[in-house]
């Protein structure tokens, strides 16, 4: 029989427990993930269609889908159109804006 220290034992009882720890601890994770998978394949299996080969409806819009849209579409152009005005008006009010200074520049002269 060879005896061992008591050092070594220590050691060795610290290193088994570790390792009965690490095995408990990759078990639990094992049987997390399998029911995890578990779940999610009975998930799957419930959601898939028993007819595939029928066609999906399409769903239909509101009523008022089609009046929204037309309002939008509209009020769309009149934004345009404004932004043309608008440029136009900044563009005279630019120009007689020159055009006054001019007109007091050569007053005061």
């Amino acid at each position: 029989m060879k005896l061992v220290s008591a050092a070594k034992h220590a050691a060795l009882a610290t290193r088994y427990e570790r390792v009965v720890r690490q095995r408990d601890d990759l078990d639990k994770l094992a049987k997390d993930r399998l029911s995890t998978i578990t779940r999610l394949a009975e998930e799957v299996s419930r959601l898939r269609d028993s007819k595939p080969d029928t066609p999906i409806a399409q769903p239909r819009s509101a009523q008022g889908d089609d009046e929204l849209r037309r309002q939008l579409q509209l009020a769309r152009r009149a934004l345009a159109s404004m932004d043309g005005q608008l440029a136009t008006l900044q563009r005279a009010n630019e120009a007689m804006t020159a055009e006054l200074q001019d007109i007091r520049t050569a007053v005061t002269s």
